[in-house]
């Protein structure tokens, strides 16, 4: 099983839930399948917009 973090510089991180969470980062979805991981992911990625 898996979780989401991210990092305080917004980065993402599909993330073994059998391993501690690295000190500032955040759990942001899961504990769940690798794949409901990446689903989460790649929404966020159509969320955020194109950079000019």
């Amino acid at each position: 099983m898996f979780l989401v973090l991210v990092s305080p510089t917004g980065q993402y991180s599909i993330w073994p839930a059998v391993l501690q969470v690295p000190a500032g980062w955040q759990v942001v979805h899961g504990v769940a399948s690798r794949q409901s991981c990446a689903d989460y992911v790649d929404a966020l990625r159509f969320d955020v917009p194109m950079a000019a």
